[in-house]
């Protein structure tokens, strides 16, 4: 027996307040919007996030995603005034509390956390640091304003992050560049390394997406839909691994030096380290 999608457009996101999402066409524009702290996540953010990509996947009509931010910035990645406030009031922020309703160690706002399988074009319009490269890393293609960067991060707040991704997509030279040393990739490094597809002029970013959406929309999408299918899995780490870095990730994020790390950006001073 074959059963009819029974999506309905009417319950597509919509009245966000942190993320922009509009269709086009065959095409989702997925716009992260807090220009104000250059589009850092929040447990709000990551909520909106991770429905626009529920609807991408399950909306028939959409066969490929656009993501951009607002502004001059991608993605700073989490928002870590919005941890240290929470820390400073000695609670854990609402996704990372499992008494909390909201509760996705990670934050839940990137795609791979609702097993999208239809194809993403990541327009790099600014820099991209922790979940904001992830999220890139996440897209199977990226164009990027010549101004743009990407980077880490995670270790200069106190935190593990995902390193373990970053090492398995891009060359391993350039991974530890970025989680080690919390380095920075230019754009032409970038293009050079074959992480992005495109480099352009930042005017010339969302039209250069719109290509490669139109060229995606030309092809089957189930079979478009297999191709990314058998790309995640044959990118997936194994169960154990995924665990231990979650868990990982967890101990570090709960230890004293967690704490002092997103202080210490709050306060805008280099943090004093205590290995505990």
């Amino acid at each position: 027996m074959r059963y009819e999608n029974t999506y309905d457009p009417a319950n597509a996101p919509k009245n966000l307040e942190f993320v922009k999402y509009e269709k086009k066409g065959h095409v989702a524009y997925v716009t992260i919007n807090r220009p104000e702290v250059r589009n850092a996540l929040h447990t709000y953010a990551y909520l909106e996030l991770r429905s626009c990509w529920r609807d991408i996947s399950n909306d028939p009509e959409i066969y490929c995603g656009i993501v951009t931010g607002e502004g001059p910035a991608f993605c700073a990645g989490r928002d870590v005034k919005f941890l240290a406030k929470h820390a400073g009031d000695g609670k854990r922020t609402p996704h990372e509390d499992p008494n909390s309703p909201t509760y996705h160690w990670g934050g839940g706002g990137q795609p791979q956390d609702v097993e999208l399988f239809k194809p993403l074009i990541c327009a790099l319009n600014g820099f991209a640091v922790g979940v904001g490269l992830s999220i890139a890393l996440q897209c199977q293609l990226r164009v990027m304003a010549d101004d743009a960067w990407i980077g880490d991060q995670h270790t200069n707040v106190g935190r593990l992050g995902s390193p373990h991704e970053i090492y398995q997509a891009l060359p391993r030279t350039a991974a530890a560049f970025l989680t080690l040393c919390n380095g920075r990739l230019s754009a032409q490094e970038c293009l050079q390394l074959g992480i992005v597809n495109k480099v352009v002029p930042r005017d010339q970013l969302i039209p250069t997406a719109e290509k490669l959406a139109e060229m995606i929309a030309m092809g089957s999408p189930l079979a478009v839909q297999g191709a990314v299918r058998l790309y995640r899995l044959s990118a997936a780490f194994p169960a154990s691994l995924t665990a231990l870095a979650r868990d990982l990730d967890q101990q570090i994020a709960e230890t004293d030096d967690g704490v002092e790390g997103a202080r210490a950006f709050a306060e805008k001073r280099k943090p004093v380290w205590k290995l505990r």
